[in-house]
């Protein structure tokens, strides 16, 4: 037996071998939430599953056979082909490599992805009343994520020094779950006020903590989790009577990202189009523009003549 194929043998480097290593130093140079390393593990083992040879042989067809065996939403695959392409870029730095399989596939399945605001104003009313009776913190984050539309991420990652509360100057500063880029969100009494009114609030109450508190802390003085959020959001969705039964078990009718959606298609009716797209840190503006369009075709539907979407009522004979 040769030396290297002795080396392929007892030190091969493959995705998951080299994985929690990965993921390691994903989180200690970009400082990502644990919700986002969560993603990139799932993605990552999930591949690693399927392509398991060593990291020099894994080929780029070797890659879009993976993700056509899948058969999976383009907004999934994206995901993946996303994952994957950070990992052999951070192979290659590390010298396990010399070349990116995913150089050649990067952007290759576009995603059309479509507004999803709570369209009913009844279940919209029933859901911001049950907001409103939920206890802290989980009120405020909520009314955050309805008013503003950050993500839920970007939410949980706030600590008190991201929120600047001086007179004409309201501002949260948010960490982008996405690309770990940070953006200023002006705080406007005329779009966010429930939001403006809980942060002043909540904050007075937290003057004396350091700016590195975590402004949304559970009973046990931790950073709120996801799955602790999720839970309550199950709660007042039950408040709110929003549950359907799908396959004999009950779930919310809608998820945490519907508020996101709700949110922009209010703010788009407010500020125009580029103002909303920092708001929701969009890196593609035609992700904003959506909510235009969808604003603009309800306005429309709303003008038309009732002659035009009703039938004619018959005379009597």
């Amino acid at each position: 037996m040769s030396e290297a194929s002795g080396y392929s043998l007892q030190h091969a480097r493959t995705i998951i071998s080299e994985l929690e290593h990965f993921l390691i130093d994903l989180r200690q140079e970009d400082g990502l939430s644990e919700n986002t390393i969560t993603s990139y593990r799932c993605d990552l083992r999930t591949a690693g599953a399927v392509l398991n040879q060593d990291l020099t042989t894994i080929t780029t067809e070797d890659i879009q056979q993976f993700l056509a065996s899948r058969r999976e939403q383009p907004g999934t695959t994206n995901r993946r082909i996303a994952s994957l392409g950070r990992f052999f870029r951070w192979a290659m730095a590390r010298g396990y490599i010399t070349h990116n399989p995913l150089d050649r596939i990067n952007g290759r399945f576009p995603t059309e992805h479509r507004p999803q605001p709570i369209a009913s104003e009844t279940e919209l009313r029933a859901l911001d009343q049950a907001i409103a009776a939920a206890p802290q913190p989980y009120r405020l984050i909520f009314t955050l994520l309805r008013e503003i539309g950050i993500r839920t991420d970007e939410v949980l990652n706030l600590n008190l020094g991201d929120v600047i509360l001086e007179p004409g100057r309201e501002m949260l500063l948010v960490r982008d779950s996405k690309s770990g880029s940070k953006r200023m969100i002006a705080l406007t009494p005329d779009a966010m006020p429930r939001s403006l009114r809980g942060l002043r609030s909540w904050v007075r109450e937290m003057e004396h903590c350091p700016p590195e508190t975590p402004l949304f802390r559970s009973s046990r003085g931790t950073r709120v989790s996801y799955d602790t959020l999720h839970r309550r959001w199950v709660a007042v969705c039950k408040a709110a009577r929003l549950m359907d039964t799908v396959e004999g078990r009950a779930q919310p009718r809608y998820t945490l990202h519907h508020l996101r959606h709700t949110a922009a298609a209010e703010l788009i009716t407010f500020y125009p189009e580029q103002v909303v797209r920092r708001i929701l840190g969009h890196r593609d503006p035609r992700s904003t523009r959506r909510y235009t369009e969808l604003v603009r075709n309800r306005t429309h539907a709303s003008e038309r003549p009732a002659s035009l979407h009703t039938p004619p009522r018959r005379e009597a004979m």
